[in-house]
């Protein structure tokens, strides 16, 4: 796994892992009274004598309660400095659920104004270095609280472009954490949701579908209550087909797409995906003839024809080395004129490479990616690689007897 992101944070967004670990050492070491003198603080700051707190429960109680009073009410360097000290005590609780319970609270209070946004997000993200892996302490099932914490806020108050380096590395984070299934489905539900209140479509798609593919598991069923998700992941991908089959996503063999197929609402979304997927421009033709079905409203049929007919030129150019443009004209239902364009649409979509002869009027095929490789494709594969072999053994064949006949 790569870099924890939060830790490898800009210094603007957070303090790095050591400097949080040397001021915290600091401020404990050279006054052991530190706790006394954060009540003290706090108390002055609300106006009321406070109890010292017994141990670590109320100690977060307290700081809870007057997280507002204090945040608003001391300067941000005293804020933050009573967070830390509070910080350097969670970090000796053992329990992970305890921890977890603790670090929700605090967040959650962190969560509860915008007031000095800046501010609180940079305690949150001091709260998520200092719960460094120790042992003893399940570090994943703590720090997937405070980093969904971090990211709905920083959501919420618009500053969630300094996080948007690290959503890359989530993948590593759920490996390394070895978060269980409900985590995972939460983190990744989470950030495509705040994608998408930022407009950013095809991001909210990207990890609308890694939250989708956690119900890829053998002998669970895909739960009902999730249809609707999936057939927005599947709506998205049915929008950006080009950038799915790019990042070869295999939608059709997800869970959570396949539970549309026999559907009495959704099974157009499936059909129109699979058509997306492995058919032609015909197909599409045929599905839309009279218009697309209600569930599909948010469907553009317009981008659908144009997606297919680049998608139809891809499955063109694994069938033939070379296309007269006849053939591509008739595929792609468009005049013999227009066939040249749509080739290098197809090729700056990065679909194929190819040249066209436009003497012979033929297109040249240089290479395709299929857009579906199962069974199917692996035979056809299997087949030319026999080919070539037989082809390789007879020109060495031949060049042997070339070589006797030399030497006689």
């Amino acid at each position: 796994p790569g870099p924890d992101p939060l830790q490898a944070a800009p210094a603007t967004a957070t303090m790095s892992a050591m400097a949080l670990s040397e001021a915290s050492t600091t401020v404990v070491n050279m006054n052991p009274d530190a706790v006394e003198k954060l009540i003290g603080l706090v108390g002055s700051t609300v106006g009321k004598e406070l109890p010292k707190p017994a141990d670590l429960t109320a100690f977060v109680a307290l700081m809870t309660e007057h997280t507002d009073a204090l945040i608003a009410g001391s300067s941000d360097s005293d804020a933050e400095g009573c967070f830390q000290i509070l910080f350097f005590d969670l970090q000796e609780e053992r329990d992970p659920a305890v921890a977890r319970k603790l670090v929700s609270e605090i967040s959650s209070a962190l969560n509860g104004s915008e007031e000095k946004s800046a501010l609180r997000l940079r305690i949150l993200a001091n709260l998520y270095n200092a719960l460094v892996a120790d042992e003893g302490v399940a570090e994943g099932q703590v720090r997937v609280v405070v980093l969904l914490s971090i990211i709905q806020y920083a959501s919420r108050t618009g500053q969630l472009e300094m996080l948007h380096g690290y959503f890359d590395l989530l993948d590593s984070l759920v490996l390394k954490w070895q978060l269980g299934l409900a985590d995972q489905r939460t983190l990744f539900q989470e950030v495509a949701g705040c994608f998408e209140s930022q407009g950013m479509e095809e991001k909210a798609q990207e990890f609308l579908l890694k939250f989708l593919s956690t119900f890829d598991v053998a002998g669970e069923s895909f739960p009902a209550s999730e249809m609707a998700t999936a057939a927005k992941g599947a709506i998205g991908a049915i929008k950006a087909p080009i950038v799915g089959f790019l990042d070869r996503h295999n939608l059709l063999g997800m869970n959570a797409i396949v539970a549309l197929k026999d559907d009495k609402k959704y099974g157009p979304i499936y059909e129109l995906l699979r058509i997306l997927t492995v058919g032609k421009l015909a197909d599409y033709q045929t599905f839309a003839k009279g218009g697309l079905p209600k569930v599909l409203a948010d469907v553009d049929a317009d981008k659908c024809v144009h997606n297919m007919r680049l998608l139809s030129m891809c499955s063109l150019a694994t069938e033939h080395d070379e296309i007269p443009y006849q053939t591509v004209a008739e595929t792609l239902d468009v005049p013999v004129e227009e066939v040249e364009m749509w080739v290098v649409n197809t090729i700056t979509s990065k679909l194929i490479d190819a040249k066209m002869d436009q003497l012979q009027k033929v297109v040249l095929i240089s290479r395709c990616t299929h857009r579906m490789f199962d069974k199917a494709q692996w035979e056809a594969l299997s087949a030319r690689l026999s080919t070539w072999k037989t082809n390789v053994r007879s020109i060495l064949e031949t060049v042997q007897r070339t070589q006797i006949v030399q030497q006689s």
